[in-house]
């Protein structure tokens, strides 16, 4: 039986060979909405919290994005 090469097992790439990751604007409102959302949730959807959640979430976001941004090299716009 001839050798072939080996099957990936699942779809790992290491960073270097990664496809950079690119949100624009209303992918990151998405991600702000959803990290908002969970915020509100973890704490029972408690009233008076909104702007706390959005505000702490977008800090979050976009602290996520410009980690991506350093470590790529690439500019998210």
């Amino acid at each position: 039986m001839p050798a072939s090469s080996p099957r990936p097992i699942h779809n790992f790439y290491p960073l270097r060979f990664s496809p950079p990751v690119i949100a624009s604007e209303s992918e990151r409102r998405r991600m702000i909405e959803a990290a908002a959302y969970l915020r509100s949730e973890r704490r029972n959807f408690e009233p008076g919290h909104e702007l706390e959640d959005w505000l702490a979430a977008e800090n979050e976001v976009n602290n996520r994005l410009s980690y991506v941004q350093r470590l790529t090299g690439i500019q998210i716009d």
